[in-house]
């Protein structure tokens, strides 16, 4: 027996709640204590830390880069959803959306939430199953393309950290194995959502029939079904959609990794006049970005903070001090995860007051003045 829209609206809730919202920031909290704790066994100060010297103008640009990546998402979402959403739910989707990517750990990943945040906010189940799917396939494509450019541009070798014994031969096969995953993941969704959608959800189905997979019966039945619904609506849209909801992806992504790029210019600059290699950076994201996937804590909070000095050590012109590297690594989460959470948090019972998980908004309490 396949869940009920009701069902599935009360399970994804259960991530958007104050008690996961606390322990996210109490992550947050704790993984900057411990970047902290790490400079200061170093030989940092306090003081150091706040001598830090700074090009605030590369954190302007940091920060328009922040906003342009999630203008990018909400113009995406707008295409998607084909005049369904006003800009006002869009922005509040997508605010919400991040929330719940920062809640989950990322092996989890928001997307199980985000269809129950689309259909909250007025869109019928099966146009939020299909945006929700089809923004997974166009970020798929958009690191599947990302990788080969970059390594057109840097070189394989420029992907892989040499600074930590500890990560020696781990972030090769982390990142081929994710690379693969990608691509295949990338292609089922294709063939469930394009080619053979029938043909795919009688093949997921016909996989749990047997005891051994029967804990997974229920939930691979549903997916099968909502692939179904959701290539029947995404069928109906243009390639002129299609074009403009890729570009919007490529948009947000690379602002996405353009956002650390910019910071790290803001502490580099001050110290060396020595070019940075932006594609080299670049290409220590995409890898950085597939070992990140697979943390089992909210957003990556812990294991992100750790791992931001050993992937870009050796990408930058010079060796930064413990100092200067705490100060970059808070400075990127609390523009990459810590304003999400603590705007997504303000933001998230309000939009639980104002709408309704049976018909969407609420709009007598959205006119309120």
């Amino acid at each position: 027996m396949s869940t009920t829209p009701s069902s599935r609206s009360q399970s994804a809730q259960q991530w958007l709640t104050p008690q996961r919202v606390w322990i996210a920031l109490t992550a947050a909290v704790l993984g900057s204590a411990a970047v902290v704790a790490w400079s200061i066994w170093k030989g940092a100060s306090w003081e150091s830390l706040m001598d830090v010297q700074i090009d605030w103008r590369w954190v302007w640009v940091a920060l328009g880069c922040v906003a342009l990546r999630d203008a990018g998402y909400v113009a995406r979402l707008l295409i998607l959803a084909r005049g369904e959403l006003t800009l006002k739910r869009a922005t509040s989707s997508i605010v919400l959306w991040e929330l719940a990517s920062a809640l989950t750990p990322s092996v989890v990943g928001g997307s199980a939430v985000a269809s129950f945040i689309l259909h909250r906010n007025g869109l019928s189940w099966g146009r939020s199953l299909a945006t929700v799917m089809s923004t997974a396939l166009l970020d798929e494509l958009y690191f599947l393309l990302a990788v080969p450019v970059v390594a057109l541009a840097v070189g394989l070798a420029a992907f892989l950290p040499e600074s930590a014994p500890w990560l020696e031969g781990s972030v090769a096969t982390i990142f081929a194995v994710g690379y693969a995953f990608m691509a295949t993941l990338a292609a089922l969704l294709s063939t469930a959502l394009f080619f053979a959608p029938d043909r795919m959800q009688a093949l997921l189905t016909a996989l749990v029939q047997g005891r051994r997979l029967r804990q997974w019966r229920e939930s691979v039945v549903q997916l099968a079904a909502d692939l179904r619904q959701a290539s029947k609506d995404l069928r109906t849209m243009s390639w002129t959609r299609w074009t403009a909801a890729a570009g919007a992806t490529g948009v947000s992504w690379t602002a996405r990794f353009l956002t650390l790029n910019a910071l790290l210019m803001a502490f580099v600059v001050p110290l060396a006049t020595t070019p940075v290699g932006q594609f080299g950076i670049w290409a220590r994201q995409l890898s950085l970005w597939t070992v990140l996937m697979i943390s089992p804590t909210p957003g990556s909070s812990g294991l992100a903070e750790l791992a931001l000095p050993t992937f870009m050590d050796d990408a930058l012109p010079l060796a930064l001090s413990a100092t200067v590297w705490a100060a970059a690594v808070l400075m990127w989460r609390y523009l990459t995860y810590h304003l999400y959470v603590l705007v997504g948090g303000v933001l998230m019972p309000i939009w639980l007051a104002q709408t309704t998980a049976q018909h969407g908004p609420s709009w007598r309490n959205f006119r309120r003045p």
